[in-house]
């Protein structure tokens, strides 16, 4: 799956003022695999992860078309869940019906299956309690190999 990795953060850092690019901007450019480096704050600033849900053997795709199933995570230190709210909208407009290219393959349609949130999160920190919003977004995406 590093091929597919490798084609979506390609997409995210498309052309600045392109439609693909809102995304990127509306999250500062920080979107990560799975989770958050150590030292990520939302003091900085909003950002996103994503992460594969489903078992796909790495570059080695049997079939020529694969599932994939993509979930983003969205996180917003802001006091209301409006942010989150262009946030989504901006992900949509760079990923939902969508084809790009990779190494080896192009996906050929990405469908939105669910989104939950946002929702409120406080967390438990040496410093005292600090709230912030969440809200996650699930992509069914079909790769045709090349």
């Amino acid at each position: 799956m590093r091929n597919f990795i490798k084609g979506l953060t390609t997409l995210f850092n498309s052309t600045p003022g392109g439609s693909n690019y809102a995304f990127h901007t509306s999250i500062g450019g920080r979107l990560f695999y799975v989770k958050a480096p150590p030292g990520t704050s939302l003091s900085n600033g909003d950002y996103a992860c994503f992460q594969i849900l489903n078992d796909v053997d790495d570059d080695t795709f049997t079939e020529n078309m694969v599932n994939v199933f993509l979930q983003f995570s969205l996180f917003s230190g802001n006091d209301s869940a409006s942010d989150l709210t262009t946030i989504d909208s901006n992900l949509s407009i760079m990923i939902k019906d969508k084809t790009w290219p990779m190494d080896g393959a192009t996906v050929v349609h990405s469908l939105r299956k669910q989104g939950d949130g946002p929702d409120i999160i406080y967390s438990d920190l040496e410093a005292g309690t600090e709230e912030y919003w969440l809200t996650t977004i699930d992509y069914e995406v079909l790769i045709n190999r090349d």
